[in-house]
């Protein structure tokens, strides 16, 4: 008769899924095995979150710049560019800084020197000046300019120039005769009508009672008797010479080549006016003439 078996080794082990018991270490514990291969699939579950969570960022961040980019519709929107100019835009110039208006002097606009006397204003057909001073050649003036007309006198002549009064003051009718006699009655003798003779005349002669040669101030002056003055118009020594000095004695060109249309009187520059020589020489030094530095006070002659 055979031993009886013994129960603990009949006894059936727990097999593992592949079919075999898992065997004991000398601790009697199972092997870690499968532990270790949770620890590597939970690191690589923990770098996946990782990058979804930094996917999920930029994915933000781009749609952001899109909401950003985007017009309040949600569609983008493109502004039309400026067109550009054919041509390089002009920089504007500075605007120049204007010169300082000279400060005219302190003058009494109403003295006898200063009375402007013109077609528009004139000194009327009784005027005689109260008193006449004969200066040479039986030429005379108002007495109040005489010894400054002898000054300018000996001062042409002491430079060289050789000096005839030809004409200073003349009575109404004498200016009657000049006008109407010596000019009106000779343009329309020519064919002109009596408007078109007065309006030419003017241009030469003033009208009778208009003449400053009626009110004494005034002379003209010349080289020798019966000379011609056009030559004197183009600009002769003597006419130059007075141009120059004649405001150092209170004289003035009355009439200048460039204000015929204020004067309505032609060039004349054997024709000085006396107006004194504080008006005289700011006058000539910023090349004014009567009406225009009358106008400088407010005074008109329309």
């Amino acid at each position: 008769m055979s031993a009886p078996q013994s129960t603990r080794g009949s006894q059936t082990r727990p097999r593992s899924p592949q079919g075999r018991a898992p065997a004991k270490t000398s601790s009697g514990n199972r092997p870690r095995t499968a532990p270790k291969k949770r620890r590597r699939r939970n690191g690589a579950g923990r770098r996946a979150f990782y990058l979804l969570i930094v996917l999920l960022g930029v994915a933000g961040v781009m749609y952001m710049a899109l909401r950003l980019f985007a017009g309040p519709g949600g569609e983008k929107t493109v502004t039309a560019s400026a067109p550009m100019p054919s041509r390089l835009p002009v920089t504007a110039q500075p605007a120049a800084t204007p010169l300082p208006t000279p400060t005219p002097p302190n003058v009494d606009v109403n003295s006898w020197e200063l009375r402007l006397i013109r077609y528009e204003k004139p000194l009327g057909a009784d005027f005689v000046p109260e008193s006449l001073t004969e200066i040479e050649n039986g030429q005379q003036v108002d007495s109040r300019i005489a010894q400054p007309l002898k000054d300018l006198f000996g001062a042409a002549r002491a430079a060289g120039y050789d000096v005839y009064f030809c004409s200073g003051y003349r009575d109404y009718n004498t200016q009657h005769i000049i006008y109407f006699d010596n000019h009106v009655d000779v343009y329309m003798a020519q064919g002109m009508s009596e408007e078109e003779a007065n309006a030419k005349a003017r241009l030469a002669v003033n009208y009778p009672g208009s003449s400053e040669h009626q009110s004494g101030l005034c002379a003209d002056i010349l080289e020798s008797p019966n000379q011609d003055m056009e030559p004197y118009i183009g600009g002769s020594g003597l006419m130059l010479w007075l141009e120059e000095h004649c405001a150092k004695y209170g004289f003035v060109i009355r009439y200048p080549a460039d204000k015929t249309e204020i004067t309505g009187v032609e060039y004349e520059p054997w024709h000085l006016r006396y107006v004194g020589e504080t008006a005289a020489k700011y006058m000539m030094e910023h090349g004014l003439c009567l009406e225009e530095f009358l106008a400088m006070y407010g005074v008109t002659f329309s």
